[in-house]
């Protein structure tokens, strides 16, 4: 197993970006060092992942003394140290998903996210109730443009809450989802 391979497989299962990093001084979180791992993953290692240039380890990742449980335990750890301690927005409200709620998801392929936007049956919406106005209009900008260079007309709104702002395109689900998957910033 190398980081290229879990390198490739985060970003398929989990449309993030990950760089591997091998433990070279063990300790607390404040006392450990790293340093870029270009080598294959070694067993019984201790490496620091760092997703989406977060520009610190996320988790530790710790393999096992077998070839053939790294795969297995670096998704295990993977859902339960990263992606079960992320905020979501579920049916409006901000909460943590379960490892079972992670992997249903993963199950689940009918929806998709990229950058910070997602699919819905509407269209495609994305978080922006801690934005600032910059970083607000920036975000529209971006997928305004790509939505009129594909000729598709929307309109655009707010949740209720107002946090969830809308690119409502009203056209079935695989077109919102092959519309976003083309999206390239």
């Amino acid at each position: 197993m190398n980081n290229t391979q879990l390198i490739n497989l985060t970003r398929d299962l989990f449309n993030v970006s990950i760089k591997i990093y091998l433990q070279t001084v063990p300790g607390k979180w404040y006392e450990s060092k790293y340093e870029l791992n270009t080598e294959p993953i070694e067993l019984d290692s201790i490496y620091g992942v760092v997703v989406d240039n977060s520009g610190s380890i996320d988790f530790d990742f710790r393999t096992g003394k077998r070839e053939d449980n790294i795969l297995k335990s670096f998704i295990n750890q993977f859902i339960v140290k990263y992606e079960c301690k992320q905020m979501k927005i579920i049916d409006g409200e901000f909460c943590k998903q379960t490892k079972k709620e992670v992997i249903a998801k993963l199950k689940n392929s009918d929806r998709v996210s990229k950058y910070l936007f997602y699919t819905t049956l509407y269209g495609i919406g994305y978080f922006c109730i801690f934005m600032g106005q910059k970083n607000f209009n920036n975000t529209n900008n971006i997928l305004a443009k790509y939505l009129q260079s594909k000729n598709i007309p929307f309109t655009n709104e707010f949740s209720e809450a107002n946090w969830v702002y809308r690119f409502v395109i009203n056209q079935d689900v695989k077109t919102h989802n092959k519309l976003l998957q083309n999206l390239e910033i």
